[in-house]
């Protein structure tokens, strides 16, 4: 074979050397940038180094290294610590007990004493029975018994014991064997509880009784003999705490369903012990009977005797109700009767019952029959008295109730009419003569009576004293008032007289009220002199004077203009005075403030000595004169504050220098991770070729 060419390979032509050449020189590229993203990241991660090297460690990034640490002290207790529920153990001695909770399986010697069948948590009074392992059938045993018994004490190996547990708590067995070995021994724990007693009766137990009814009671049973209370409802017990010897006795103390339950207290041994639910129902009771005493049946129309009535069982109010006589009550017990017509009467007397016992009543009747009225009479006649006298009198005798009228002639009674028990009074109305006699009214009981014909000589009567109402003694000066003249008797005119200091005269449409006008100047003495003339039946009435001096009179209003409510303290401010009358002098009252003279006439300069904030006020008060009386005004305000600028306290906050490096560290350390992914990924495998 001849040679076609310079090169010889299994291709059917030669490489393209400037194809070749192309692909070595961006190779090369390739591999020079590789090299500067490398040596980029060396410098980025050379100097985080040296920054976080420079600054400590902050407390997030402590914090995130110690929660990788290994607690190798944990870790060495959790090894040896073993499991709660573990079946491995140690066999048991007196001087190394079972912990709490661990599994009664062991592994114990094959010739060890062994306690089986144990319960370690029994009541006090229960039994169960053991064996015992490990020992011979011939080998002598004896037990130990805390808090409870054995039954046999000693035996054998091969022989089966009763344990009975004598009280609450704790209590172990030990068994001991003849052998010297700590392995010829066992002993076993356990704790009771409280046991139930045996169950409580009661006898004697009443179910269907009366409000308030009695019966006893015995209680029987339980185990501790300890004291015996009840649960009641509807009912009591006496004595409320007993024993099995006591005898109780029950009361009812509702009307419905009551109910009991007897409780014996419980010991260290034994839990308290209840008896059944006892139950019952009971109805109203029957009152004791109502007594009445000293009745009579056959009072006469208008009589009155006594009675007295008593009994019932509840605290409720006596009732008494009548018809033809009237009781009335005297006390508790006693009653006073009164037969009111001719006829039959009665009462009857009711005990209201209650929630636990039914109404008790009881009635008595009789017959009246009709009698005669005392003798009726005028007590506190007077037969010489002058007109418009008024004297008192009674009327005495006759029936208590019945009406009582008058026929009178010169003089009036008041009241008009009324009973015996009312206090009458005569008031003479002429002069000469008068009259009088009093009448009682017929009744179902007594017919109409009269006394006889009072007379009494009478002379003219005195008035009654002249008043003028609403008389003002120190009338402003120039002023006028009313006045209302009252009192006096009969029909005489009535006369007024003035002096000069006043003039007074009738109001129109008026018979009694007048308009009396005083001088116009202060200090005026004025009267007023008023009499009534007499009549047929009065003697003309004595002269009644009033007299009253001139006040001076009221100014005008003051008026202040320019006050200043809301001044600067140290500042000034006008005001003008305006008003009043005559010609008293100003009067200035400052407070926080001083007033300058005048500048002109009515207007002052008001200068503010208060400080911010305080109050200031002027009371201006014309004097007045002879014929005007002092007058007022006054104006206040408070002093202004001076405005303050408001104070820039804020500042710049200026960032921690440590805080910037750490965040441009970050960003530099994520910008070098992202440039080492991509010349990690951007590395090329090489590739080995065949020649």
């Amino acid at each position: 074979m001849g040679q076609t060419g310079r090169y010889t390979s299994s291709y059917a032509t030669p490489p393209n050397r400037s194809t070749s050449r192309g692909r070595s020189v961006r190779s090369a590229r390739k591999r020079a940038k590789r090299r500067v993203y490398a040596l980029v990241a060396f410098i980025l991660f050379f100097g985080l180094a040296v920054i976080f090297a420079y600054k400590p460690a902050s407390a997030a990034t402590k914090t995130l290294l110690q929660s990788f640490r290994i607690d190798e002290s944990q870790k060495t207790t959790e090894s040896v610590q073993p499991a709660a529920n573990s079946v491995v153990q140690l066999q048991p001695t007196e001087d190394a007990p079972v912990p709490p909770g661990v599994s009664e399986l062991k592994i114990r010697d094959a010739n060890a004493l062994s306690i089986l069948s144990w319960q370690g948590a029994k009541n006090c009074g229960e039994s169960f029975d053991i064996t015992l392992q490990g020992i011979s059938s011939t080998e002598i045993v004896a037990f130990d018994a805390q808090n409870c018994t054995v039954f046999p004490q000693s035996g054998t190996g091969d022989g089966v014991y009763t344990v009975t547990i004598t009280g609450s708590g704790p209590y172990s067995l030990t068994a001991q064997s003849s052998g010297v070995s700590d392995l010829a021994r066992d002993t076993r724990t356990g704790l009771a509880g409280r046991a139930d007693q045996l169950p409580l009766s009661v006898s004697g137990w009443g179910g269907a009784n009366d409000y308030y009814d009695h019966f006893k009671i015995r209680i029987f049973g339980g185990s501790t003999n300890g004291a015996i209370s009840f649960q009641a409802d509807g009912c009591t017990v006496s004595p409320a705490v007993g024993t099995i010897d006591t005898e109780f006795e029950v009361t009812v103390t509702r009307v419905g369903a009551y109910s009991l339950t007897a409780l014996m207290d419980g010991n260290t041994n034994y839990n308290s012990a209840y008896s059944a639910l006892l139950s019952g129902c009971s109805s109203k009771s029957n009152q004791s009977p109502i007594r009445i005493e000293n009745w009579v049946s056959d009072a006469k129309s208008g009589e009155t005797f006594t009675l007295r009535i008593s009994g019932g069982t509840t605290k409720e109010a006596m009732v008494i109700s009548s018809v033809g006589c009237t009781a009335n009550k005297l006390s508790d017990e006693e009653y006073e009767i009164t037969v009111d017509a001719v006829g039959p009467y009665a009462i009857t007397a009711t005990r209201p019952g209650n929630y636990g016992y039914n109404n008790v009543s009881a009635s008595l009747s009789g017959v009246s029959v009709k009698s005669r009225t005392h003798t009726l009479a005028v007590s506190g006649w007077s037969d010489t008295k002058n007109c418009n006298d008024t004297f008192p009198i009674k009327v005495v005798g006759g029936f208590d109730d019945a009406p009582i009228s008058f026929v009178a002639s010169g003089c009036t009674v008041s009241p008009a009419s009324g009973t015996k028990d009312t206090k009458f009074s005569v008031t003479v109305t002429s002069a000469g003569g008068y009259s009088l006699s009093a009448v009682m009214g017929e009744t179902d009981q007594y017919e109409s009576q009269r006394t006889r014909t009072y007379i009494g000589q009478s002379g003219k009567g005195i008035q009654n004293a002249l008043q003028i109402e609403n008389w003002v003694a120190d009338a402003p000066a120039g002023s006028a008032f009313e006045v209302t003249i009252s009192g006096g008797n009969g029909t005489g005119a009535t006369t007024l007289t003035t002096n000069d200091g006043c003039a007074a005269r009738l109001k129109s449409g008026e018979t009694n009220v007048y308009i009396i006008s005083v001088y116009p100047l202060a200090g005026k003495d004025y009267s007023i002199d008023v009499s009534k003339a007499g009549d047929a039946t009065f003697e003309a009435s004595a002269p009644a004077t009033f007299t009253g001096t001139t006040a001076g009179a009221a100014q005008a209003a003051l008026v202040m203009n320019g006050w200043n409510e809301a001044a600067f303290s140290g500042s000034t401010f006008d005001i003008q005075l305006s008003g009043g009358s005559g010609s008293g002098s100003m009067d200035f009252t400052p407070v926080g403030c001083k007033v300058d003279p005048a500048a002109e006439d009515g207007t002052y300069t008001v200068t503010v000595t208060a400080l911010e904030g305080e109050s200031y006020s002027l009371t201006v008060t014309n004097k007045g004169d002879n014929n005007y009386t002092p007058t007022s005004i006054e104006q206040t305000g408070t002093t202004r504050y001076f405005e303050k600028a408001a104070a820039d306290d804020s500042a710049p906050v200026k960032a921690s220098t440590y805080s910037w490096i750490y965040i441009c560290g970050g960003i530099v350390l994520l910008f070098g991770v992202v440039l080492l992914i991509m010349q990690i990924s951007n590395t090329p495998r090489r590739r080995r070729h065949r020649r």
